[in-house]
């Protein structure tokens, strides 16, 4: 699975990229045939175009004025079965964590960083327009090059965007209202541990520690937030990225195994048919290509 790079997809100095899904289809499709994830985040927002959205090895049917908000690291393809239109901005880390509440925003608003909880949002037509205005502003800063500060206006004019899209999205973000904010906290911390050292930490009593607090106390808490307890999201995380890893082809069962800290590559196997149903082997049969997709 191809690995995208900001500095390789654009010549701009920018850590930044704003293009149409028209002029992407263009001039970008033919990228790879296979899946491919980035190292940078991702807001596409469809606004035409019917197919599908595989996301994590998750399917997904297309919708007129359906936004995708993935994060570094997510393996994703569409397949469109009719021409699509819309907006894909692309930036990296180091364009909008300047300033570490930019990153703060990016993970509470819900919109990234939901690997466990990933969806599409969509909206009515008639509530865009306030979101298309300041793309279209997004778009004339990104083509002024000559201009002054050029990089903080793209930055605020991004987050008033994601600003803006929390807000239209809040009715269809994963339901928090009847928890305390510091359980909520508490989740959203672990998540972001997860995230960090899945590959080196597997027990929830290894999380607890890190948070200062009990294993029962973090199972409980995340459990009565997002409905699994922490060890399912442990395990969700691991199984995500033995998939992910597959998809690179030659990668065999052993190379995953150390990889991702296991004993050995039985255990592995193990961890895997207990977790899939299907053996690893079984996995990698049916991950064949279908027919061709376009990338972004």
């Amino acid at each position: 699975m191809k690995t995208l790079r900001l500095e390789e997809v654009t010549p701009s100095k920018l850590h930044f990229e704003l293009n149409t899904m028209q002029w992407l289809e263009e001039h970008r499709s033919e990228q790879s045939n296979e899946m491919h994830k980035h190292d940078y985040y991702v807001i596409i927002w469809v606004k035409e175009g019917t197919g599908t959205h595989t996301v994590d090895f998750q399917q997904f049917e297309l919708h007129p004025q359906t936004f995708w908000f993935l994060s570094p690291g997510q393996a994703h393809a569409f397949h469109f079965q009719s021409p699509p239109s819309g907006y894909v901005i692309s930036f990296d880390s180091d364009f909008f964590f300047t300033y570490e509440n930019n990153r703060e925003l990016l993970i509470d608003t819900g919109l990234f960083h939901n690997t466990f909880q990933f969806k599409p949002f969509t909206l009515d037509t008639s509530l865009t327009f306030g979101l298309e205005n300041i793309l279209q502003n997004i778009q004339a800063e990104y083509q002024n090059r000559d201009g002054i500060y050029q990089e903080d206006m793209l930055r605020s004019l991004v987050k008033m965007f994601l600003i803006q899209c929390a807000r239209l999205f809040s009715s269809q973000l994963a339901p928090t209202h009847d928890e305390s904010s510091k359980s909520v906290c508490l989740v959203r911390r672990f998540q972001d541990l997860v995230e960090l050292r899945f590959s080196q930490k597997n027990k929830v009593a290894d999380y607890a520690d890190q948070l200062s607090v009990t294993p029962s106390h973090l199972n409980d808490t995340v459990k009565k937030v997002t409905g699994q307890p922490a060890s399912e999201h442990i395990k969700q995380r691991v199984i995500l990225e033995i998939k992910r890893k597959a998809n690179f082809g030659m990668v065999s069962a052993k190379e995953i195994a150390f990889d991702l800290g296991f004993e050995d590559e039985a255990h592995f196997s193990k961890y895997f048919k207990n977790y899939t149903g299907q053996t690893f082997s079984e996995y990698k049969k049916q991950l064949a290509s279908h027919s061709k997709r376009y990338f972004f």
